[in-house]
């Protein structure tokens, strides 16, 4: 069901709520842009969880940040009726619910919200104003036009995820959605000097990495080939490199930092989300498994090599011309399992040498420039 046309005009004050993972929240990015396109006068907030507010911290599309703390302050019963209560202070006209949960709905309903569009799925569909039936062809693209479709659909608008969309996510293309992000100088140079007093040097070259995935370790290169990879840029391309990850993956970070003989800079567990970002931005290159990293480097447009074994990039690769999807496609991927029950064949085929011809071209080009 579309808004009609008063539907449209009553809208003042519209909550969206956010997608509860980086690498989701990134991809939804230019649906975000839409709807504030859509709604210039409108005040719109974010409900977004802790974990990924910090990726709409610096964003002209949103005017207010809402933190749904559903680990204390909105923890339990208690806590949900308290954000009840907060949403329904402010008043909202509308909801757009790019989560797919069903608590997002009802949530939406306990606060009054008359108009609470977003895919019927979840089993949510009749506490939905403006229900969107799911069309099973948006999930052979990119996730981004997941998003867009739903809103597009709610618009009734041309539905641009039905255009013809290839495979192919690292060439220059305006058709593309926009998932880009800025970071302002300040917040940039700011950055730069914590990662200087960490010991970063930016007279050489800058290699972020991020050598974890929350998935699970299917979509994890092998911590011994980052060790390898990363003693070879150091010692060939002058380069220091920096480890990133959330405080979870500290094991995995310090495992390649014993096995390497040069020595990483280990950030992992020590950024907030809006400080990666920043990090993120102040590298010359950033290689990464499949993760909400890998999308934050897309979306900043820094050089990125991205390496994929059981999981598909048509649906979720970074959707960047500056990035370089490493993928063998072996006869069981993608697989989409969190664990891999044989050899890790898709992992494994992706040697320590060949992502170093990749980074050592790519650097090769940006000190051409």
């Amino acid at each position: 069901m579309s808004l009609s046309p008063s539907e449209r005009m009553s809208i003042r004050k519209l909550l969206i709520r956010g997608t509860n993972w980086v690498g989701d929240s990134v991809m939804s990015l230019p649906t975000v842009k839409e709807i504030r396109r859509a709604f210039p006068d409108a005040r719109i907030t974010l409900l977004a969880l802790p974990w990924v507010s910090g990726l709409y911290e610096e964003s002209e599309y949103v005017d207010e940040i809402m933190i749904y703390d559903r680990d204390r302050r909105h923890r339990g019963l208690r806590g949900r009726l308290r954000l009840v209560q907060e949403l329904r202070k402010r008043g909202f006209d509308a909801a757009v619910l790019l989560q797919n949960a069903f608590e997002a709905a009802l949530l939406s309903v306990l606060a009054g919200i008359p108009i609470r569009a977003g895919y019927s799925r979840d089993r949510r569909g009749w506490l939905l104003s403006h229900s969107i039936p799911l069309d099973p062809r948006i999930l052979r693209l990119h996730q981004t036009y997941y998003y867009l479709d739903l809103f597009d659909r709610l618009l009734q608008r041309e539905r641009r995820a039905l255009q013809p969309v290839t495979s192919e996510l690292t060439r220059e293309d305006p058709s593309l959605p926009d998932i880009s992000i800025q970071v302002s100088r300040a917040r940039k140079q700011s950055a730069r000097e914590s990662m200087e007093s960490c010991g970063l040097d930016f007279s050489r070259k800058v290699i972020g990495v991020n050598p974890g995935a929350f998935y699970g370790s299917a979509k994890r290169w092998r911590t011994e080939n980052y060790g390898k990879l990363l003693d070879q840029l150091i010692r060939e391309q002058n380069a220091v490199v920096a480890i990133f990850g959330s405080p979870n993956e500290m094991p995995i970070a310090k495992e390649i930092e014993a096995s390497m003989d040069g020595t990483p800079i280990v950030l992992t567990g020590k950024t907030r989300l809006s400080e990666l970002i920043a990090m993120i931005a102040c590298c010359d290159l950033f290689i990464t498994n499949d993760s909400g990293p890998m999308h934050l480097a897309a979306a900043l447009r820094i050089p990125t090599i991205a390496i994929f074994g059981p999981t598909d990039d048509v649906a979720t690769g970074p959707l960047s011309p500056n990035a370089l999807v490493l993928n063998k496609r072996v006869e069981c991927s993608p697989c989409l399992l969190r664990e891999c029950p044989i050899d890790h064949r898709c992992m494994v085929r992706i040697s320590p040498e060949e992502v170093y011809l990749h980074a050592a071209r790519i650097l090769s080009n940006l000190s051409a420039r």
